[in-house]
């Protein structure tokens, strides 16, 4: 199903640029006003001169497709002479556990979602896609990976790249205190190999729904411009980082919700309302909240904090209720999500606060401390605070063509930006 062929990858030319770790970055969506200036002070070459480039919407993108075709003809930047694919290792620490996971990088054919082949699980914004979209008409070049999960029980990938891996890899970084690590792998047969393997699995974006949207989009664009329909122009393929769902090596953090501008609240009458489907049980610290969510990782719980020292946690009392009070075709899988029964339960119905009215009224934080000090701060009216959703439900939700509410998942640790490129010709 997935349709996947090497590319010859653009990289930094390290004698000019020196450390790899200075001119890489997160992905542009994570990046706030003041990481973006520490990573330009970093380096005059760092990636987000490119897919975050600075100016009005007039004149930004120009400037990223100006500063990376004169890093091509300076060889600040250098193309592969040969397509391969690249292996991906990042080895980092979580809640006490040393983990690595291990992908690598490719091009993928670019798949509507009716087909099958390509599944997304969140819903995506009009904004970021219209921005991604000038971007990539600028500069032609997929400036980062789409990061995608498949299926593989058997570890058969897994065990062809780390035949692979026992060289030394052509980058090799520590950035934020997490190791990065990149190989380049040319060999005919191996790359025969995967993409064999890889034929027959669906595809699931675990991070990058809009910048996947933007690369359809503008695929069907350049169909129309050059009536180019043979499904092999470099337009109809994107850049992505594959990674096998059954290893051990993925995290899955939670993503909290920090509430504003909701209608004036009677506290004692919307913990009223709460108790016709949830058992609430008052708690003293946010330790506390998180520490009981991680005693119910296989029930549902939600954490909840009103401000003054008013935490509680939420335990559904009936799992059938919860189903009945959800309306539409949507599956029992989608409808005991947490992140569904906090947004359609809690925020919908209870506080009667949803629609586009909640787009400019929510903060999403992975920092659950962060979280109770913006509340605290009388900024925002509430938090809630969910356990991380399992990979399990996101195959068996994109499974059924199904969208998550926005920002469900926050796979860690994000991919870097800037440790390879793709320019849309061959």
């Amino acid at each position: 199903m997935a349709e996947i062929r090497p590319f010859k990858g653009i990289f930094f030319n390290k004698e000019i640029i020196g450390d790899f770790s200075t001119v890489v970055a997160p992905p542009y969506d994570v990046i706030d006003n003041e990481e973006q200036k520490a990573l330009l002070k970093e380096s005059k070459y760092n990636v987000v001169r490119l897919d975050l480039p600075q100016g009005s919407p007039a004149t930004k993108y120009n400037r990223a497709r100006d500063t990376l075709n004169e890093w091509l003809n300076k060889g600040v930047l250098i193309r592969e002479v040969e397509p391969a694919i690249y292996i991906y290792e990042q080895e980092y620490d979580y809640k006490g556990s040393h983990k690595r996971r291990v992908g690598f990088i490719a091009l993928a054919k670019i798949e509507e979602f009716s087909s099958g082949k390509i599944k997304a699980h969140e819903k995506t914004l009009k904004g970021p896609k219209a921005d991604r979209l000038q971007l990539l008409r600028a500069c032609q070049t997929n400036l980062s990976q789409i990061f995608s999960l498949f299926s593989d029980p058997e570890q058969k990938v897994d065990k062809i790249l780390q035949e692979h891996m026992l060289v030394p890899p052509k980058i090799d970084i520590v950035k934020a205190g997490i190791s990065h690590r990149l190989w380049v792998l040319s060999n005919g047969e191996a790359i025969n190999e995967i993409v064999k393997v890889m034929q027959n699995k669906p595809l699931f974006i675990a991070d990058g729904h809009h910048r996947y949207e933007t690369a359809l989009n503008y695929r069907n664009e350049m169909r129309l411009i050059t009536g180019d329909r043979s499904g092999e122009a470099p337009f109809d393929y994107i850049m992505m980082m594959f990674v096998n769902m059954d290893s051990d090596g993925l995290t899955i953090l939670p993503t909290h919700r920090i509430l504003k501008n909701l209608p004036k609240i009677n506290y004692d009458k919307f913990k009223e309302n709460l108790e016709q489907v949830f058992e609430i049980e008052p708690l003293s610290s946010i330790d506390q909240v998180i520490s009981d969510l991680d005693n119910n990782l296989d029930h549902h719980a939600i954490g909840m904090y009103l401000g003054n020292g008013s935490f509680y946690t939420l335990k559904i009392k009936d799992e059938g209720k919860v189903i009945d009070l959800l309306d539409g075709s949507q599956s029992k899988a989608w409808k005991l999500l947490d992140v569904t029964i906090l947004h359609q339960i809690i925020i919908n119905r209870v506080l009667g606060f949803g629609g586009t009215n909640i787009e400019s009224s929510i903060k999403f934080t992975t920092d659950e401390k962060e979280a109770v000090q913006l509340v605290d701060s009388g900024n925002y009216q509430m938090a809630f605070f969910l356990n991380p959703t399992k990979i399990s439900s996101i195959k068996e939700i994109a499974g059924h063509g199904e969208i998550m509410p926005q920002k469900s998942t926050y796979f860690y640790p994000k991919l870097l930006s800037g440790l390879v490129f793709n320019k849309l010709e061959w």
